[in-house]
């Protein structure tokens, strides 16, 4: 499983708490600010737009006064050529934006007519319906300008047989100028289009005279379905590829429409400067809450290393602890529970060291008269035994003799735990060691109609060790080997050869073998096996337990290799004497000493299981 450490967790903790509470703050302020925005913009352009049609409508509206007042005074319905003319020609100075006034009569003739520009302008037939106020089509008349036709009939009350009407050309070259003069963002714009599409008005007058269509335009088309109602906000993108948002309003009299709009974004401009604002806080407050996590994942940590360092002293079986935690808070307090907790194991443990040294002692006393007691009924001193008598009494020694053994290795644990053992170093024959071990144990073998062999590699070399000791754990490993062979078939094969600068020792059985789960702990302290070796095991659970410290003190490593009704392997290595070490023997060397056949060791045979060490 992938290990994550604490102060990640930490940093990421504190991390999302900064920067998602102001993700979703800014997500939140950017859309309502988005909606308030497009609002604001939709009612600043709809209100400049309404202003720039009621102007232009209310210009229409006093020309077209300004017509009906000459048309209905008696001044020129009932006066000479000179009176309308007169009349008319003060109309035209009256307003620029009259381009031509005139008079005709109720066939559509021109009967006068008079021009800004040219003082004998050309009479035409008119055929507008004279008899009602009209307003006509905007146009492009020969000034360019777009150009409208006003017109009033006449009503005179002195001579109602008297017709025609009064007829003005009313251009808007005022339009322009009021596009350029509306204030529509750094580069907005207003302009005019008529029910068609076609542009009457633009800052850019080019695009007037060039007879611009916009009928294509969104906002345009959406004032189309509806020439007397102003369109919401559009956003679209012109012919330029510019992103743009605009709006429609309605001017009534000339059936056109004035749209302003702007850039995109121009119109966003402060909602993306709100919005790197709001990234640049977002991510100034991650870093000062992710250096805050830091800052607060590293009190916590360093405590927790300190723990974690203590606890790891108390598996090695270290009592004493001090820890230098001043947090003043519950990480304190853990600490020095902790160092209480450590006391009161070294206490316990000196307790556990009292009383063990105590029992083993009281062991020991009774153990000691009874073994020389059992060893002169066994020699006749008390007379001669029979054969079930010598029987029984043999099985009485045997079994004080292991629980002697039980008691010393209890006894030397303890010691090598607190490192009051010593060893006591020497050097010695390995075959001559090995041989008097394996012989101590054919009695119990023959016994129990079992069988102990030994093969030794020829010319081992001299070991180094204490003989004591390491006699001990091969005694410990035959003992435990001849315990779990059943009996009539049981078979036990102890091996010396030279491995590399070491001799290897192998203590092999057949017996019922140790379970994979146990194989890991078997050489802990009163650890007996599982399942079926649970049953027929007994002691202390120190035996092997001895054998692997004894071991490790001499700088070697006790291995196991079994399968579960096949026997066991157990091996470990002997240093040998540092200044002379011969070469390692050839296979072919090893021969059988005790209770010898013919088959080499290397071979397996059914006293040596085929076990492969690993």
């Amino acid at each position: 499983m992938k290990r994550h450490s604490l102060i990640f967790r930490l940093l990421w903790l504190t991390a999302a708490g900064a920067a998602l509470p102001a993700l979703v703050i800014s997500l939140a302020a950017l859309s309502v600010a988005s909606r308030t925005l497009k609002a604001s913009i939709e009612k600043q352009q709809t209100e400049l737009a309404r202003r720039i049609a009621e102007e232009v409508n209310g210009e229409v509206s006093h020309a077209q006064g300004m017509v009906a007042l000459v048309a209905r005074s008696s001044f020129f319905s009932a006066g000479s050529r000179v009176d309308q003319y007169e009349a008319l020609r003060n109309l035209i100075h009256e307003d620029p934006a009259f381009q031509e006034a005139m008079f005709v009569n109720g066939a559509g003739e021109e009967l006068l007519k008079i021009s800004q520009h040219s003082s004998q302008p050309r009479l035409l037939h008119r055929a507008e319906n004279l008899r009602e106020a009209f307003l006509g089509a905007p146009f492009f008349s020969g000034n360019r300008y777009p150009t409208i036709l006003i017109g009033e009939p006449i009503r005179s009350f002195s001579n109602p047989s008297r017709s025609g009407a009064v007829l003005a050309k009313m251009s808007f070259t005022r339009l322009g100028t009021l596009m350029q003069q509306a204030e529509v963002g750094p580069r907005g714009t207003a302009f005019v289009v008529d029910n068609r599409g076609m542009l009457l008005a633009h800052p850019n007058e080019r695009l007037v005279f060039a007879h611009t269509h916009l009928a294509s335009q969104p906002v345009v088309r959406d004032w189309f379905s509806q020439t007397l109602q102003p369109t919401g906000l559009h956003e679209y993108v012109d012919d330029s590829g510019t992103a743009q948002i605009g709006v429609a309003y309605p001017i009534p009299l000339l059936k056109s429409a004035v749209v302003v709009e702007q850039p995109k974004a121009d119109v966003f401009a402060p909602l993306e400067h709100m919005r790197n604002e709001f990234i640049f806080w977002t991510l100034l407050s991650v870093i000062l809450f992710v250096s805050l996590g830091v800052a607060v994942a590293w009190r916590i940590l360093q405590p927790l290393r300190q723990l974690q360092a203590a606890a790891e002293k108390v598996g090695r079986g270290e009592r004493d602890i001090k820890l230098n935690i001043h947090t003043h808070d519950e990480l304190e307090d853990l600490g020095k529970t902790f160092e209480a907790m450590a006391r009161s194991l070294e206490e316990l443990e000196r307790m556990r060291r009292d009383l063990i040294s105590m029992i083993v002692h009281d062991l020991k006393m009774p153990l000691s008269t009874i073994l020389p007691s059992l060893d002169c009924l066994l020699g006749g001193d008390a007379g001669p035994l029979g054969s079930d008598q010598s029987h029984f009494v043999q099985m009485a020694r045997r079994s004080s003799q292991e629980m002697l053994m039980l008691i010393q290795n209890l006894l030397d644990v303890a010691k090598m735990e607190e490192g009051q053992m010593r060893l006591h170093k020497e050097l010695f024959v390995a075959s001559d060691w090995a041989e008097n071990i394996v012989s101590s144990f054919q009695p119990v073998a023959k016994s129990g109609k079992k069988r102990v062999d030994l093969n030794l590699a020829k010319d081992l070399p001299v070991v180094e060790g204490d003989i004591v000791l390491l006699g001990r754990v091969l005694g410990n490993l035959i003992s435990n080997a001849l315990r779990h062979t059943s009996t009539g078939t049981g078979e036990v094969a102890v091996s010396l050869y030279q491995d590399g600068s070491r001799m290897a020792v192998q203590v092999r059985d057949n017996g019922e073998g140790i379970p994979p789960e146990d194989q890991e702990r078997i050489f802990d302290k009163f650890v007996q096996g599982s399942g079926h070796r649970l049953t027929v095991r007994s002691g202390t659970g120190l035996g092997l337990t001895f054998c692997n410290m004894v071991v490790e003190a001499h700088g070697g490593r006790i291995t196991v290799y079994s399968q579960p009704g096949e026997g066991s392997l157990f091996t470990f290595h002997l240093p040998l004497k540092e200044t002379e070490i011969p070469p390692t023997p050839a296979p072919s060397d090893v021969t059988r000493v005790i209770e010898s056949g013919d088959t080499p060791a290397s071979e397996p045979t059914a006293a040596t299981p085929a076990l492969k060490p690993t």
